[in-house]
């Protein structure tokens, strides 16, 4: 029997779908039995940061209207994870709830967790993946409006679900935004679930399609550990250690940015430049 867990936000563009994909990750590298689900309809990007974007033949909602078996819809990740995709052309309006409960019968049997990426903001979609949940985490980027925005899904979290407010993309740097302890203070230990730190590899190795390959003793790992463990354990992590985590991923930030300016460096180096023998530009350095 699965643990069903959403991810949500009030609105877009804080991460949503990368930390879902990398919480997941993080489970099945202890061997846990992890389904990802992306529950954003018509605007499906999971597929794209786990690189199996021209695997994607069948979505849920072929599931669930029975055009396929399980199978068919479902999706290797790597050991022990699996991804079921979103429809690019149906929404959650056009979903039969009854259709996903059947969907969801038949997959929580064959996993220790499923994650579901909520789509932003509110709605059906919404709505439903709270209802087949067992717990919600409601993202949080460094603003106002994004806190603010994330309070206003709690009336459709019911009775006895566990829910936390995890922060995401947030640096120990003074002036980048709100601040860790600024969010923080607003909070009560009991709805805090802690905080995953900007990292710069992060970003990289999503927008490249290879999320799967971070590296799990780096900030965001270790944080991405300490999360679970206040969502599924009830664990009390001190304050201290999470800020601990943002200044070792603001040290690897600057260290990456570093490498990747050697790297451009050494790319302009090894640019075109004028032959002067045969007045015909060549590379300097072939592949």
């Amino acid at each position: 029997m699965a643990v069903i867990v959403s991810t949500a936000s009030g609105k877009g563009g804080v991460g949503k779908t990368l930390i879902t994909a990398s919480l997941g990750i993080t489970l099945s590298r202890l061997g846990k039995k992890v389904l990802l689900i992306d529950g954003d309809m018509g605007l499906r990007n999971m597929d794209l940061i786990l690189g199996l974007e021209n695997d994607c033949f069948y979505n849920i909602c072929d599931l669930a209207e029975g055009k396929c078996f399980l199978e068919d819809a479902v999706l290797p990740v790597t050991d022990h994870l699996d991804f079921l995709p979103a429809s690019q052309k149906e929404s959650w309006e056009t979903v039969f709830p009854a259709a996903m409960d059947t969907v969801m019968d038949d997959i929580h049997r064959l996993y220790d967790f499923i994650f579901i990426d909520c789509p932003a903001g509110m709605g059906k979609g919404v709505e439903t993946a709270f209802r087949l949940s067992d717990r919600v985490i409601l993202l949080v980027a460094p603003s106002w409006s994004s806190r603010r925005n994330a309070d206003r899904l709690l009336p459709l979290i019911g009775k006895g679900k566990i829910w936390k407010y995890v922060l995401n993309r947030f640096t120990a740097k003074e002036g980048s935004g709100l601040s860790f302890q600024e969010v923080y203070d607003t909070l009560d230990e009991e709805s805090f679930g802690g905080v995953i730190p900007y990292s710069i590899m992060a970003d990289r190795l999503g927008n490249r399609g290879e999320i799967a390959e971070f590296r799990e003793k780096s900030a965001y790992g270790r944080a991405l550990y300490d999360v679970l463990r206040c969502l599924l354990k009830d664990k009390d992590i001190p304050a201290a250690r999470w800020l601990s985590s943002l200044r070792l991923s603001d040290r690897e930030n600057e260290e990456e940015t570093e490498r990747e300016n050697d790297r451009n460096k050494r790319t302009e180096r090894a640019g075109l430049s004028w032959h002067s023998s045969s007045s015909a530009y060549k590379w300097r350095r072939r592949r």
